[in-house]
């Protein structure tokens, strides 16, 4: 009885929210609620494939012995649902509103993760050391810019 009445005063109030926004919020809010589901279905199919392979890995270590490429494999699997996780909050972010700079330290947030992905997957021996200077120097500036932004708030 008790969920029925949460489920209620929950629609209730997201028609009241509903109604309080212009067509083009509605449209909106419709398509975050979109890429979230989108996104929750590829985070599920991502674990999914993450938990199979770490059963293969510990399978195969049992077999014979495990590679470095595999154990990086796993890595970058991890570190792309950890980057969907961010990606999900940053749709949460907009979908409450949440300010400008919430959103935008978001933003370089994931982009500091995919870079950091980057570099565990990254093949040191095919990959150039201008490429690699470039990388590291993409990560430092955005390092720096999420410094400045966490700065900038606790100084307001």
């Amino acid at each position: 009885m008790t969920e029925l009445k949460l489920s209620d005063s929950f629609l209730q109030k997201l028609k009241m929210d509903l109604a309080r926004k212009s067509p083009f919020e509605r449209f909106e809010h419709f398509v975050l609620l979109i890429l979230n589901l989108i996104l929750a279905i590829i985070i599920m199919v991502a674990l999914a494939r993450l938990i199979e392979n770490v059963y293969q890995l510990v399978i195969l270590q049992y077999s014979q012995t495990a590679d470095f490429k595999s154990i990086q494999i796993i890595f970058g699997m991890l570190l792309t649902l950890l980057i969907a996780f961010e990606f999900r909050n940053s749709i949460e972010a907009a979908m409450n509103r949440k300010s400008l700079l919430v959103q935008v330290k978001l933003v370089i947030l994931i982009a500091i993760m995919a870079l950091g992905r980057k570099f565990v997957v990254l093949d040191s021996d095919e990959t150039g050391a201008a490429d690699m200077l470039a990388l590291s120097g993409i990560t430092l500036s955005l390092g720096g810019v999420y410094w400045l932004i966490s700065n900038y708030k606790k100084q307001t």
